[in-house]
């Protein structure tokens, strides 16, 4: 059920979050990049592999390589030779013989089975076989794990080390991805200063942005951080219009509640359209969204602990989206609680919570102001709107937010 407040109606966040992701559009363009340097980028190509893999039948176990027809009974078979990765046996292993051969070592010609120095004993320059054996044990097929002509990685895979391991080993070196969406992060605030700085009477650090830079890039964006913006109309009105021009998306804190200095509301609806303005969540109510031209706006609360959960919540979907990465699942456990919580009787509550060895979670949250509610948590507690108190010892789901 939506409220009408200052802020015009308030909305859930799952309803804010369909309403910031269906504006947004991914963006368009790919570029080419070494395979090294692509760790979380979109593939933007089906990636076939032009060898097998392995390229030759090879050993899978350090032991003897063996003609499993020698071997239909425990045995002894004279050694005829080594072989090791990177260097096979140059001969042939006849009847009654056995070559010594260690893992990813190409099998010799004649042998068909490598049988484990655990079931084997050295014998002068013989082994004996405690056991008989199937031809192809042990044994890795030629293209038993990759054939000329598949297709190793498809269109839209987010990149990993997994992933970047299998581009490798079929020898490209590099590949096409799609561009990340470009981002602008500043905040409001004549009383912000850069970390870095001599901060003056009444001044505080900026520690929102830097928050907020780290979530976007993680997210999958080429982030740009833009010193403070004062707290003018126009002054802001400005920074949004000339960064519409350049950017997928602008992100800034502050300004964004219904005071006399807060002109995030204003300034986005003069250059373009708001699309939500508060949401039923506590802490984070005052967030704004709109879009002007092609270029989405956000504006996050300015208190740390707001900030850092609203952008945990819409920002990094937002950017996920630009990005085309549609591979995300916000991880969660269940956990108890370690003390009573109390409902907000109107709006959701988003208590930041630390979790002890025995899943016991123990709220962390000092007020909006303090960056230590989230630094200390290890993710937050959805509590549903509602008039009563959660029970110590109830259960409650944790979004881990790490």
């Amino acid at each position: 059920m939506s409220k009408k407040t200052g802020f015009g109606t308030l909305v859930s966040a799952d309803d804010a979050i369909d309403t910031i992701l269906a504006k947004l559009r991914p963006v368009t363009g790919t570029e080419v990049i070494a395979v090294e340097n692509s760790d979380l980028r979109i593939l933007a190509e089906d990636l076939k592999s032009t060898l097998n893999v392995p390229a030759f039948d090879r050993a899978a176990m350090d032991g003897y390589a063996v003609r499993s027809e020698d071997l239909e009974e425990p045995g002894m078979l004279k050694i005829a030779g080594k072989a090791v990765a990177g260097k096979g046996f140059k001969g042939t292993v006849r009847k009654g013989e056995c070559v010594e051969i260690a893992t990813g070592a190409p099998m010799p010609k004649g042998a068909d089975a490598v049988v484990m120095v655990e079931n084997a004993q050295l014998v002068g320059q013989a082994v004996s076989f405690r056991a008989p054996i199937r031809a192809g044990e042990n044994v890795g097929l030629k293209a038993g794990d990759i054939g000329k002509g598949d297709v190793v990685l498809k269109r839209g895979t987010v990149m990993g080390p997994g992933q970047i391991a299998a581009v490798a080993i079929i020898g490209r070196g590099k590949i096409k991805v799609v561009k990340r969406p470009k981002v602008l992060i500043f905040t409001t605030g004549d009383e912000i200063v850069a970390p870095g700085k001599t901060l003056k009477g009444g001044q505080v650090y900026d520690c929102n942005s830097y928050a907020m830079m780290t979530i976007a890039r993680r997210a999958g964006a080429d982030v740009t951080y833009k010193p403070n913006v004062k707290d003018t109309l126009a002054s802001l009105t400005k920074a949004l219009s000339d960064a519409a021009n350049e950017y997928d998306l602008v992100v800034f804190s502050g300004g964004t509640s219904v005071g006399a200095r807060d002109f995030a509301r204003e300034a986005v609806a003069e250059l373009g359209r708001v699309h939500v303005h508060g949401v039923a969540i506590k802490p984070g109510k005052p967030v704004l969204f709109g879009t002007i031209k092609k270029c989405g706006v956000f504006g996050m609360p300015g208190y740390p602990t707001s900030c850092l959960l609203t952008a945990k919540l819409f920002l990094a979907p937002a950017i996920r989206r630009l990005a085309h990465n549609h591979f995300h699942e916000r991880r969660k456990k269940i956990v108890t609680l370690g003390h009573e919580v109390k409902q907000d009787k109107t709006k959701q509550l988003l208590l930041p919570v630390r979790v002890d060895d025995h899943d016991v979670a123990w709220s962390t949250f000092k007020g909006s102001g303090a960056i230590t509610s989230l630094s200390e948590s290890v993710g937050y507690i959805e509590i549903d709107a509602g008039d009563g108190v959660l029970a110590k010892g109830a259960e409650a789901v944790l979004r881990i937010i790490g």
